[in-house]
């Protein structure tokens, strides 16, 4: 079953990509509008933000992005070109209000995630993003030319709006970890055992007397894997999933989890997502830094 990425990701992609291809049309023909220049304009209104805002610390980019450092944590992982980040934020115009147009907390403050340099999202929030180290915050004021151009958004954001963003670089195994957290307290789930590497293990059904599921030994398996609203990504068939228990035939999760299991036992594997698909996901199924559940019974240990 295929699955789509979150909404505003997909948003952000979309608008990066019209934004983008606005921006590089230098060619003009006969019905062609006119392409205008609002640099001077846009580095006009960000300018005159910072200096009623009294604000002295921002540092200009070449591009004409303008980062400002609120939390800078300079011994933690430098955000590179590449790397896959999680980003909370919060997206205002550059207006005497500072409209909100759109923000994390809209969506129970889980993370935008994507790889830095990849080109899915605008240009001045990729940038603003890789002069950032895991868990820092700033602000990034861009101008029109670096976040939808002559784009609309639908109507959400005037053509060639220069844009203020707060954002804040999460470390993804802390939000997986929240993720579990409230899953777990939103199910009412008791008996839940975390381990050290960070799953989530929760006895169903226990047989104290069945044969123990250890390394080496093959296992059956029936299983339903979901995502955690619930939705459902795979299951087993009429006939169980047959492995090699820690043989790394199955994700490190499963590993793990099945190897607490005894045979005839039932139990919920709540698993992050560096045990399970991590960055790269798993095609258009999961995607990357999912967290995942299985709902899994040992069928025979042999």
């Amino acid at each position: 079953m295929k699955f789509s990425l979150p909404a505003i990701f997909l948003r952000f992609a979309l608008l990066a990509a019209v934004g983008t291809t606005g921006l590089l049309s230098t060619s003009c023909t006969k019905d062609a509008p006119e392409v205008v220049d609002y640099s001077e304009r846009d580095q006009g209104i960000i300018t005159q933000y910072l200096y009623g805002k009294g604000i002295t610390t921002a540092q200009k980019q070449p591009s004409g992005l303008h980062f400002l450092p609120v939390v800078t944590n300079p011994n933690a992982k430098k955000i590179t070109v590449g790397s896959t980040v999680s980003v909370l934020y919060t997206a205002h115009l550059l207006d005497a209000a500072g409209t909100v147009f759109d923000a994390s907390s809209r969506r129970n403050n889980v993370p935008i995630t994507f790889v830095v340099g990849a080109g899915r999202l605008i240009p001045g929030f990729e940038e603003g993003i890789s002069l950032m180290h895991i868990g820092d915050k700033a602000e990034l004021l861009l101008p029109s030319a670096l976040a939808y151009g002559n784009s609309t958004a639908n109507g959400a954001i005037p053509a060639n709006s220069p844009l203020r963003f707060e954002v804040e670089v999460v470390d993804y195994t802390v939000v997986d970890d929240n993720l579990i957290q409230k899953y777990i307290a939103d199910s009412t789930i008791t008996g839940a055992q975390k381990k050290s590497s960070g799953l989530y293990y929760v006895p169903v059904v226990t047989n104290t007397a069945g044969v123990q599921a250890t390394t080496g030994k093959t296992v059956d398996v029936r299983y339903t894997g979901k995502f955690m609203d619930g939705r459902v990504f795979d299951k087993s068939t009429t006939a169980p999933f047959t492995f090699v228990l820690g043989t790394g035939k199955v994700i490190p999760g499963w590993d793990e989890g099945i190897a607490l299991m005894r045979k005839g036992e039932k139990a919920k594997l709540l698993i992050p997502s560096a045990l399970a698909y991590g960055p790269n996901g798993a095609g258009a199924a999961i995607p990357p830094n999912t967290v995942i559940r299985f709902d899994v019974e040992l069928v025979d240990v042999r």
